[in-house]
């Protein structure tokens, strides 16, 4: 049950709510909430169905936190290579999205990646979030997993970096530390996964992975049966705070690198 992983400190205080941040991972049939002091130190976390949540998460949800971090994820989403990224025409690009008309349309610079996002954010869960916390910071689902890559990566060979949430599985692929591809796929099984990624690989012509690096997925988990063979190594993602350059970096993204890794010890 979603209950039994549920933990809050015997330290945590509503009176330091002013140094604690509230980090969200939200999601149509999860959320998972964790709460982090001034020194990173895990106060809080909370996994709970996003239709009934528990009576501790609804407490949390309450207070008056300053510091709120939101990860929505995104609707709909387009990347443009940087060499032929324009910004007078960000209408063009948006006819590429699902409901260009319906919905906000926002743009992302990922210079170090060789590319410009145009996306839209869930705008049912984008709602729901922001009539709790109106001034929180908002990041698509691709944004924090570009943010966590970290800096120094292999100048040959590729890499896989997986994401799973609610049974959407997010692939990045990389190769000789240049950006190929992303994308997330609805997976149920470790068939399915497996066919998606052999598939990406066949399309850029990669035969074998360098390494595979996982977000919030441990080692032995059921969908990487398959996907193992693709690789001699799987790792996961290791981006201690302050790790990237902060130029690069939004600064809420290494805090869900936080949660991610409590998700695999939960």
């Amino acid at each position: 049950m979603l209950q039994d992983m549920n933990y809050i400190s015997e330290d945590f205080r509503i009176q330091h709510l002013s140094y604690y941040k509230l980090v969200i991972q939200a999601g149509h049939q999860e959320d998972v909430l964790m709460i982090l002091d001034e020194n990173n130190s895990v106060q809080a976390y909370i996994r709970c169905d996003s239709a009934s949540p528990t009576i501790d998460a609804t407490r949390l949800l309450a207070l008056p936190f300053r510091h709120v971090s939101i990860m929505i994820p995104q609707h709909s989403f387009t990347f443009v290579p940087a060499e032929a990224y324009q910004e007078e025409d960000e209408d063009i690009y948006g006819e590429y999205l699902v409901n260009k008309n319906d919905q906000d349309i926002y743009t992302l610079d990922m210079l170090r990646f060789g590319s410009h996002a145009i996306y839209q954010l869930d705008s049912l869960l984008y709602q729901r979030w922001f009539a709790l916390f109106p001034d929180a910071t908002y990041l698509p689902v691709f944004q924090v997993l570009f943010d966590l890559i970290p800096e120094q990566l292999p100048t040959q060979g590729a890499q896989l970096f997986l994401y799973e949430q609610s049974s959407y599985v997010h692939v990045i692929l990389l190769k000789d530390g240049q950006f190929l591809f992303y994308n997330n796929f609805y997976v149920t099984n470790a068939e399915d996964l497996g066919y998606y990624v052999r598939r990406i690989m066949s399309d850029f012509s990669i035969d074998s992975l360098e390494n595979i690096t996982l977000a919030n997925l441990d080692k032995d988990h059921p969908l990487l049966a398959f996907v193992q063979q693709f690789s001699k190594h799987l790792d996961n993602i290791d981006l201690p705070i302050g790790a990237n350059d902060s130029s690069k970096v939004h600064p809420s993204s290494p805090l869900f690198g936080v949660l991610f890794q409590r998700e695999v010890c939960a």
